[in-house]
């Protein structure tokens, strides 16, 4: 069995911009909650779209929780180096996941050389990301759950003791539903779940 998550991670609460103005040049930042890649992509398509007359979109995101965290970072024209990754450290200095930061650059006709992009870009990630509210986040799995109607209480009163979101349901001849729940007190509430309804639950935990 895995150890238990330690590393405590944060996402923005909805998206937030924040702009820069540096020797003329126009710095514009957001950060923004993101689920997945195709996420992430539709939010920098959209971007572009709005910002279409500007130099550069640069940007970086991070997904995911320990061992399985995924991050990438973009220059976007910028010299190597000066924009995604200043950008991505912040993201990971804040303890940030599931998470895009975009900084959308306006050139303004004077050149700030390297150590002035670097200084530039992080100052535009850490300005929107410490403006934004930030949430708790972990990792969840999807527990499938099916009981009889007269266990509906039970299930309510146990779910309410934990980080649990009921995100379908189907009431049909028993209730059918999908909670996600904090990955590592899986286990716990499909005991609770199993004693408060005597047995008589089915539930289905993905294996991780």
């Amino acid at each position: 069995m895995n150890a238990p998550e330690t590393t405590e991670y944060f996402t923005p609460a909805h998206s937030m911009e924040w702009e820069l103005s540096l020797r003329r040049s126009r710095f514009i930042s957001q950060v923004a909650p993101a689920r997945d890649r195709e996420d992430v992509e539709r939010m920098l398509a959209l971007r572009r779209l709005r910002f279409r007359d500007a130099t550069h979109h640069c940007y970086a995101w991070r997904l995911g929780f320990g061992e399985r965290l995924s991050a990438l970072s973009h220059d976007a024209g910028e010299p190597s180096g000066t924009a995604g990754k200043p950008i991505l450290q912040a993201l990971e200095v804040r303890r940030l996941t599931n998470v895009l930061c975009a900084v959308t650059r306006y050139f303004g006709g004077t050149k700030l050389g390297t150590g002035g992009l670097i200084r530039a870009y992080r100052a535009a990630a850490f300005g929107v990301i410490d403006r934004a509210r930030l949430v708790a986040s972990f990792p969840v799995v999807r527990v499938q759950l099916e009981y009889d109607y007269a266990f509906a209480g039970a299930v309510e009163q146990t779910l309410r003791q934990f980080r649990a979101t009921v995100t379908a349901q189907d009431f049909s001849a028993r209730v059918r539903c999908t909670v996600e729940i904090h990955r590592d007190e899986a286990e716990v509430v499909r005991a609770m779940l199993t004693e408060a309804c005597s047995g008589r639950i089915e539930i289905t935990i993905p294996s991780a």
